[in-house]
């Protein structure tokens, strides 16, 4: 994986991209030049037809060695496990903030899971080309182990309801279509579908992915009402923010970098594993607090915040990792 071009100037670059496709999304509905509710016909949209499409266009377009597969299983296994160390991070803050408990669930949900679908997979299709996609992809996996059983009982605990509900969420049409393609790759039967129209079908819908899930951002902040209406949390919001973007990342990082010098772990590895634990927090997490009733005004002001930020700190995180590797 090119990580030399993960400079961060070409990241900020990138970065200003993504944002002005949020800009386009957040006008559109502040101004309602699209219809209100567009939002969830775009973010189905992709969970259902272009993310599926562009997961099943890497697996069959590129060929990735028996290494990048070794690799994305760690990944899978560092998703999980670094997302469990930032739980219990965070519980300390928690237990001395004065937020009620709905609050603290989104305060601990957010501090765990980012954005590393709409987010994320554009960014590293633009640093890293199919290969960062690819390694996206398995960390994914992970995250949505956790966001759709862990995340979901956090959402629901203060009320007792959430972990079971989620469970039906981890069989979605991008697992399937990973699994698909893993099989498919396998088998060998990837090689004979080289030559039809289905890898070029797959590609067009899946280059979609990237602008819809940018617009699709701009339209969640744009429907969040009563942003900051209780200014007493707005710095618990930035605190936690920061620990997403930051302190989490940073964190996590100096253990990975350990696991690389000893031959552990490839470079690569440790990239893409620091840089999506560096995403804002996760679009997702607004929709599981409202429908678990948790606090899903301070999951939107989070998302909003560390969104924001993650102009700043994005490339702060590439220029740390460049420096230690």
């Amino acid at each position: 994986m090119p990580i030399e071009n993960m400079n961060t100037g070409t990241i900020l670059s990138q970065i200003l991209i993504l944002f002005i496709l949020i800009a386009i999304g957040f006008i559109a509905g502040k101004t309602r030049y699209l219809p209100d509710r567009t939002g969830d016909a775009v973010s189905k949209l992709i969970m259902r037809v272009t993310m599926p499409a562009l997961i099943l266009s890497k697996m069959l377009s590129s060929d990735f060695t028996r290494d990048n597969y070794k690799d994305g299983i760690l990944l899978i296994l560092i998703a999980v496990v670094s997302l469990l160390l930032i739980y219990l991070l965070t519980l300390p803050f928690t237990r001395i903030t004065k937020l009620s408990e709905a609050s603290k669930n989104v305060y601990l949900m957010q501090s765990m899971f980012g954005n590393v679908i709409f987010f994320a997979f554009p960014l590293f299709q633009a640093l890293f080309g199919d290969i960062g996609v690819f390694y996206a992809l398995f960390f994914n996996v992970g995250n949505d182990l956790l966001l759709w059983t862990f995340g979901v009982h956090l959402a629901g605990r203060h009320n007792t309801k959430g972990f079971a509900n989620g469970l039906k969420h981890i069989l979605n049409a991008n697992l399937i279509m990973f699994v698909i393609g893993i099989v498919l790759v396998l088998t060998g039967l990837r090689s004979k579908l080289s030559g039809t129209v289905i890898p070029e079908t797959a590609d067009m819908i899946g280059k979609a992915t990237s602008p819809l899930s940018m617009i699709f951002i701009g339209l969640v902040l744009a429907g969040s009402k009563g942003l900051f209406k209780n200014m007493s949390r707005k710095f618990v919001v930035l605190i936690m923010s920061l620990q997403k973007l930051l302190i989490a990342p940073a964190a996590i990082g100096a253990l990975l970098l350990l696991a690389v010098k000893q031959g552990w772990l490839s470079e690569s590895v440790m990239t893409i594993s620091v840089m999506q634990l560096a995403m804002p927090a996760g679009t997702l997490t607004v929709s599981i607090a409202a429908e678990y009733g948790s606090d899903y005004e301070m999951a939107a002001e989070g998302v909003f915040v560390s969104t924001l930020l993650a102009i700043v700190t994005l490339p702060f995180m590439a220029y740390l990792i460049k420096l230690v590797l």
